[in-house]
């Protein structure tokens, strides 16, 4: 907590056990902050949030590049392994969630995209029309306050997120600066605002970030549930941290079930008591989209078959839950640069250069600590690269253009490349160090953004306390390692490309020289595919889990219907990624809080 700052309102799981509330929230992750604020804006409607973390709102927590260290103690980061990925050499990937009052936002890159108009009207050409670009665009201006992109229609001035945007010259490596020249000296070119809806497909995107004029980042925590928020609204808005629910119970009354009350336990109490509240009007589960549809499973919503394996009492048959989980595939490309380019620089001298990064931050708001990692992508389509990754040019005819019509998803890309100066593979602090001790590294995220490939997410028991079963499914459709083949191609070109320029890339520590020969000799794919094959690794951009779609739909039955409404139950909404679709073409903060948003209108609308 901030010194000299009055002291949060949160209330511990003995304060409001058997208590009633007119909304209760699920989850204050993304979304679930976003419809809890316009919930209890008005002063006469009682709303509960509970969340599993803590509120832990701490200076550290507001510091861009040391709230995104996923493995910083106390980060609201929780991390276990997933199950063996069948399709990626049996290796386990890491899952990570965030167990603090903001979710994701508070320990993510901070990366302000919205995804394409086309995404949007691809999701109304799969029959749900009340969610077109056009229908979802007022959620995300309402949400915002961009500092520093022009003023239009599609930005916003007013909401309480803040966005902004670091330029060319504001980058703190000059080797995100080489990446976006080689890549503009390969074809592509720079899209200042990503998140305008007539932007091309194809590249280079600066993006905006939740970071405020002060430097610090804003989560949606920040933006919707601050202190102010927290204390004016003490009357009808309770928030309950260290609360782990275990399942929400329903009331049966002419062979029909109405969600009526939810059941908890606290992260903080030895003791093994259950509490319980009950809601006047509805419960929303926004956990997120792996969380979410273990509290539906865990209360007797979902695959039969599967909740009667752990004895689980079925509620409602629903064959959606948990299935159909996507997430963006990333494949690390990863080279040795020279230190000075690289975050080792503030790793291998923590007191030196740790305390000089410390002052330029407190006094002038600059340096390292004030930036996050990620500033750009490159966006592509696959259709636009040549096999060997070179770019084609390829542009949308004029009648191919804008968002509304019917070929809406051949304007997506498919492909991002991600650069960031620092190690992205799949390995925890322990490995990095011992691998790789004191190097300066410079990683290309090689990610497929509109992957085939669907996971799941299954219980390991009944027990509320064991973690989900999470299997990614990566590349278990065939077309994705197609795609991956050309994102990974395309990252070593633009690499050659920085190396001509003269800019100091050196071995490639993850997909070495004299393997992409081997492949080139033996005119195959054998040793790439290896090598995705032994990297990839999830994003953490998980969606989908708990889809928007008919509820008999015979290639993935959905869980709700277009205002998020559970199948088969009464009062008991999905409010998250999970509600998804399909996934879209860019990170999801900004989607989940548009969520978030609908969603609290959905609910007032109804009343």
């Amino acid at each position: 907590m901030w010194p000299f700052s009055a002291r949060y309102p949160e209330y511990s799981p003995e304060h409001i056990d058997t208590k009633s509330y007119d909304y209760i929230v699920v989850g204050g992750g993304t979304a679930g902050c976003a419809l809890a604020s316009r919930l209890s804006d008005d002063l006469k409607t009682t709303v509960l949030v509970l969340e599993r973390g803590p509120v832990s709102d701490t200076w550290l927590s507001r510091i861009p590049i040391v709230s995104a260290n996923l493995f910083r103690p106390n980060s609201g980061a929780f991390s276990w392994k997933s199950e063996p990925m069948e399709y990626a050499d049996e290796r386990r990937g890491s899952v990570f969630v965030g167990e603090v009052l903001g979710g994701a936002t508070r320990i993510n890159s901070m990366l302000y995209t919205r995804g394409t108009a086309a995404d949007y009207d691809s999701w109304a050409n799969m029959g749900h029309a009340d969610w077109s670009y056009n229908k979802v665009l007022p959620y995300f201006v309402k949400a915002e306050t961009s500092l520093n992109q022009p003023k239009s229609a599609y930005r916003g001035s007013s909401g309480p997120w803040i966005t902004k945007t670091f330029t060319y010259y504001e980058w703190l490596f000059n080797v995100c600066r080489v990446f976006i020249d080689a890549a503009q000296a390969l074809g592509f070119v720079r899209i200042p605002d990503p998140n305008l809806p007539h932007v091309p497909a194809d590249g280079l995107a600066t993006h905006d970030v939740t970071v405020n004029e002060a430097k610090q980042r804003v989560s949606s925590f920040d933006a919707f549930l601050p202190l102010k928020v927290a204390v004016e609204r003490q009357n009808n808005l309770a928030i309950c941290t260290n609360a782990m629910v275990t399942r929400l119970a329903f009331s049966d009354v002419g062979g029909k079930h109405t969600c009526e009350k939810v059941l908890f336990k606290s992260n903080k109490s030895s003791l093994n008591k259950e509490f319980s509240v009950r809601a006047n009007k509805e419960v929303i589960v926004c956990a997120g989209a792996i969380s979410s549809p273990q509290i539906l499973m865990l209360s007797g919503i979902g695959p039969k078959k599967h909740l009667e394996e752990h004895e689980i009492q079925v509620v409602q048959d629903l064959p959606g839950v948990g299935s159909h989980l996507t997430d963006h595939t990333g494949i690390p490309v990863v080279w040795e640069v020279p230190i000075r380019e690289s975050l080792t620089s503030l790793a291998n001298s923590p007191i030196l250069k740790g305390t000089i990064e410390l002052f330029k931050y407190i006094f002038r708001k600059t340096g390292l600590l004030s930036i996050p990692i990620q500033m750009l992508s490159l966006f592509v389509r696959s259709t636009s690269l040549n096999e060997d990754g070179s770019y084609l040019f390829a542009e949308p005819s004029d009648k191919d253009k804008g968002s509304t019509t019917p070929i809406a998803a051949e304007l997506i890309p498919n492909i991002e490349l991600m650069p960031l100066p620092a190690n992205a593979m799949d390995v925890n602090m322990e490995e990095h160090n011992a691998l790789y001790p004191k190097i300066g590294i410079f990683s290309i995220i090689a990610t497929v953004v509109r992957p085939k490939s669907r996971g799941t997410v299954r219980l390991a028991s009944s027990n509320p306390h064991d973690r989900p079963k999470v299997d990614f499914g990566f590349l278990s459709d065939p077309s994705d390692l197609i795609i991956a083949r050309k994102a990974v191609r395309l990252s070593l070109k633009v690499g050659q490309a920085m190396k001509a320029s003269g800019f100091s890339l050196q071995r490639n520590l993850c997909y070495p020289e004299e393997k992409q020969k081997i492949d080139i000799e033996n005119g195959n794919t054998k040793e790439m595919d290896r090598f995705i094959r032994q990297k990839v690794r999830s994003t953490f951009h998980y969606a989908c889990s708990c889809r928007m779609a008919p509820q008999h739909d015979k290639l993935s039955p959905g869980v709700v219907d277009d205002k998020l409404r559970v199948y088969g139950v009464r009062n008991l909404r999905v409010c998250d990624t999970s509600v998804f679709p399909e996934i879209i073409s860019s990170h999801l903060q900004a989607p989940a809080v548009m969520i978030g948003e609908r969603c609290a209108d959905f609910i007032k609308n109804s009343v």
